[in-house]
């Protein structure tokens, strides 16, 4: 099963802190609210109570969201290692026919065959540059007649059915790149919605826990305002102890 990073862990603790102390304190906060801020009597089909509700009702759709965006993310991330590795794969074994040929070009024929066919002395491993020079090399074989004569004749290569063969580690590793390059986009895609989830979480958060705070204070209970008040650390997504602390050690209304 796949879990949340912990980034976006930390900022659900501090979530869980918010939740939990609304979910608590909001039936015996609501009536003293209702008449501070209503002392003429609340308005039809409004309570205070609902208003609390809604806080916590909003919050916890944001962290859900938020979470939900993270393991789309983290899903999306684990897509993308078997594509990586089967494009490593494919880029060596053409590496290593590019290398195979040119050993074979400058002990059979010499070193000045070998460069003939654009075959450099350094083969590279960036996988663009690598297909570059394999498609021109494969083109040379194609287009080069290979007159000069073999030092050994039983080492002599046939040139077309190299460049069969060299074309076919080219088409895979060409589409080994086209998969890891559209799940680079996806990944992308996903990293954007999940920035956008926690760039709204914090809004919601702050919003949520200073009114919170401000609720608590109306109400006569400004001990509940430092369990839950939007410290700096919990502004940049650093929990605070008590953030992951057992909900059961969690500050409580005492009497």
């Amino acid at each position: 099963m796949t879990n949340s990073s912990k980034v976006v862990s930390d900022r659900a603790a501090i979530s869980r802190t918010v939740l939990s102390s609304l979910a608590e304190h909001a039936p015996e906060i609501a009536p003293v609210l209702e008449k501070t801020l209503f002392p003429e009597g609340t308005p039809p089909n409004l309570t205070v109570a609902d208003l609390v509700r809604a806080l916590q009702s909003l919050l916890e759709s944001a962290t859900e969201a938020m979470t939900a965006a993270d393991l789309a993310h983290t899903r999306e991330l684990a897509d993308d290692v078997a594509p990586r590795a089967l494009l490593d794969e494919r880029a060596g074994i053409l590496n290593a026919l590019l290398l195979s040929l040119r050993t074979t070009l400058a002990s059979t024929y010499g070193p000045a065959v070998a460069a003939a066919y654009g075959i450099p002395t350094q083969i590279p491993e960036e996988v663009e540059t690598l297909l570059h020079v394999a498609v021109m090399v494969e083109r040379r074989l194609r287009t080069r007649p290979l007159d000069e004569p073999p030092k050994i004749k039983s080492l002599a290569i046939a040139p077309q059915a190299v460049a069969e063969d060299l074309g076919m580690a080219i088409a895979s590793l060409r589409s080994s790149l086209s998969v890891v390059d559209r799940e680079r986009r996806e990944a992308q895609v996903s990293q954007s919605a999940k920035n956008l989830a926690m760039s709204r979480w914090l809004a919601i958060y702050q919003g949520v826990a200073t009114t919170a705070c401000g609720l608590y204070a109306l109400a006569g209970k400004a001990e509940l305002v430092d369990g839950i008040r939007p410290t700096a650390r919990r502004l940049s997504g650093l929990p605070e102890e008590e953030d992951t602390a057992p909900s059961t050690e969690r500050p409580h209304l005492r009497g």
